[in-house]
Order: C-alpha cells, then structure tokens, then sequence
C-alpha cells in the first residue's frame, strides 16, 4: 500500500497549460482557478520551483489573466507536445533542479496531465496530481484518470492534503498563513 507523504525537499509544482482559451470548456472553471491562486500563494510561502506549461501559446493564448497576475514569474515554457516531457525547454528546465516529486496542476486531466504524469513516473520522479488543481471538460473521464493514474503508483489528493502535509505540523513557521489561505478558500466556496 502506497502513503502519501512530502518532504520539504525536491519538489516542484508542474502548472499545465491553463489558458483562457482552454478554460472556457471547463465547467468548473471558477473553482479551478480559485484553487490554482490559492496554490500559488501557498508556494510563494514555501519557496517551491513552479514551472509553468502553455500549450501551443500562438494558438491558444497565453496564461490565463486571473493566473498571471499571482504568478511570481512570467517565465512560461511553450509546447506543442502533450506531454510536458515532449517540451525539451521544459525537460532542461527541470534539470537545473534537484527535484524528486512532480505536482502536477493545471488542464485538462485526460490528455496533457495524464500523459505529463505517467512520463514523470517513467523518469523516476514521485507523481502527485492535486485533484482540485486539475480539471476536465467531461467530469467521468476525469475519473477514469484519476483512477488509472493512482493504479500507475501516483498520489492523488487536494490542494488542503499536499499544504498540510507540507507543513507536516502546526508548529511549521508559515502554519499562519497558510491555514489563512486555506480558510479564506472555504469562505469563497
């Protein structure tokens, strides 16, 4: 039996291609991007590696506008391929870090996060998908991902189980701030 756990060492937060022209198929759309700021503030806290995907960016637009804005960079890796692995840009930028485990976010759950999370498996890396950073145009084939993913040896958990686990306690320095976030999150909802 797998346990999930995160050492605050090695890793690194994948945010796939969440632009607006993808996000207008998405039926939860506003929860997925209240989730992905909440993340990213969370990781500016933690000081975590954030590598962010477009797909095709001539094509489809950039980030989207509500991300951009809580981005703590502008750097964004285009790419044509599925897979983030297929993007060469993307497979040099993650080799100038020391990482081990691959949290992956973003859009859409069936094609690139698949693809990208499985390739990740395949390299050796620990794969967790946050299941309330991701999204799916079809909610039942979301499902059948996740399903599959967790069959692969990945972690599939939310956003409130990976910050926690960060934490590990509420004795963690930036306990605070994050159950803060945390808290203002479920007010929203």
């Amino acid at each position: 039996m797998k346990k999930w756990c995160i050492k605050n060492i090695g890793v690194g937060i994948i945010l796939v291609d969440v632009q607006d022209s993808l996000l207008t198929a998405i039926k939860t759309k506003d929860f997925l991007t209240d989730a992905l700021i909440t993340l990213i503030q969370s990781i500016k806290i933690f000081k975590i590696p954030l590598f962010v995907t477009e797909q095709v960016p001539h094509k489809l637009g950039s980030t989207s506008e509500t991300l951009l804005s809580h981005l703590p960079h502008s750097d964004r890796i285009p790419k044509s391929s599925f897979s983030v692995f297929g993007s060469q840009e993307f497979v040099d930028a993650l080799r100038g870090q020391k990482l081990n485990h691959l949290i992956f976010t973003g859009i859409e759950t069936p094609i690139c996060i698949y693809l990208s999370a499985i390739d990740a498996l395949k390299q050796g890396y620990e794969v967790t998908v946050l299941s309330d950073c991701v999204a799916a145009r079809r909610s039942e084939d979301q499902q059948v991902v996740f399903d599959t993913l967790d069959r692969a040896g990945c972690h599939i958990i939310p956003l409130e189980s990976f910050l926690y686990g960060f934490l590990g306690s509420s004795e963690h320095p930036d306990f605070g701030e994050i159950n803060t976030l945390v808290r203002n999150r479920n007010a929203n909802d």
